[in-house]
């Protein structure tokens, strides 16, 4: 995944608009959380290049946020509440994308940005503060979106549904996914992933932003199913990988109620029959099923 279509990732993640949610739980915590703590960040950087405009570009936006928040609290765990952060989120996004360019801009210095230096310190404190996390793929940097900024913001603001999807997602977001079409996770915590993501459909039916949460699922579980590039299902002589089957025998015994686990349930049996190959009768089921093939697609990196 380049910087460009990390970015642009994150933005298909956005809210269908006119999409709202009803019958929200109203099991949250209402307490106030403590004001996020103020980090040190530069004021100017001296690179020469196109680095020093980020500091300009993020001047105010600390104060969009608290805004933001401020006008989430006064609807506190409603729907109306979920809106407010979204609406903010896609202002964040395009503000990910122009700092972005200016790290894709500062080609003399990309590589230094990755490495332990003053100035890839003190550009990840800026972008924290309002955050971002500084982030690469295949050698590039880029500016990532931080769950984890999102739950301190927000918190005890927003509905159940949209307060566990951020901490899921900041949770999954501390592990790489991905890393040039490469399984970065072990099969059996890919799976868990694909079973925390139908359970949250299941316990959230009316979540406002269905969207971003299908898509998680949807992600692992065909992942899990069809593998990456570079990390396969099959193996070259054409067999299913034996850790691959262990990690789907293990799902059926310790899931087999839910759905993903009946599937690939389905999916063994049909393997077993035809001595754990790949068939026509698997690429039905999976088809039925609404599972795409991950190979020569590019995964989310976190």
């Amino acid at each position: 995944m380049n910087r460009a279509s990390a970015l642009l990732f994150l933005a298909l993640l956005t809210c269908t608009k006119g999409e709202r949610a009803t019958n929200v739980p109203k099991d949250s915590i209402q307490s106030r959380a403590p004001e996020p703590a103020a980090l040190v960040a530069p004021d100017s950087f001296s690179t020469g290049g196109p680095l020093d405009e980020i500091p300009s570009l993020l001047a105010g936006f600390d104060s969009q946020a608290g805004a933001a928040r401020q006008q989430a609290r006064a609807v506190a765990t409603t729907p109306t509440a979920d809106s407010v952060f979204l609406s903010f989120r896609e202002r964040f996004l395009k503000m990910g994308e122009q700092i972005t360019d200016r790290l894709e801009q500062a080609t003399s210095i990309q590589a230094t940005v990755l490495e332990d230096t003053a100035t890839s310190r003190q550009l990840t404190t800026l972008l924290a503060k309002d955050g971002f996390a500084l982030a690469y793929t295949e050698g590039n940097a880029y500016a990532d979106e931080d769950n984890a900024y999102w739950t301190r913001l927000f918190d005890g603001t927003l509905t159940p549904a949209m307060q566990r999807y951020l901490r899921l997602r900041a949770t999954e977001q501390s592990r790489r996914f991905s890393e040039d079409a490469a399984l970065q996770i072990s099969w059996d915590e890919l799976a868990g992933r694909a079973v925390t993501w139908e359970q949250f459909a299941d316990s959230y039916p009316d979540f406002s932003w269905k969207d971003a949460s299908r898509f998680w699922y949807n992600t692992y579980l065909s992942t899990y199913l069809t593998g990456m590039d570079n990390s396969r299902v099959f193996s070259d002589s054409g067999t299913l990988e034996p850790e691959v089957r262990a990690s789907y025998e293990h799902l059926v015994a310790q899931y087999p109620q839910t759905r993903t686990a009946q599937l690939v349930a389905q999916c063994l049996t049909l393997l077993k029959q035809n001595g754990y190959r790949p068939s026509a009768a698997i690429d039905s089921l999976l088809q039925q099923h609404n599972v795409t093939s991950m190979l020569g697609v590019q995964p989310p990196t976190r």
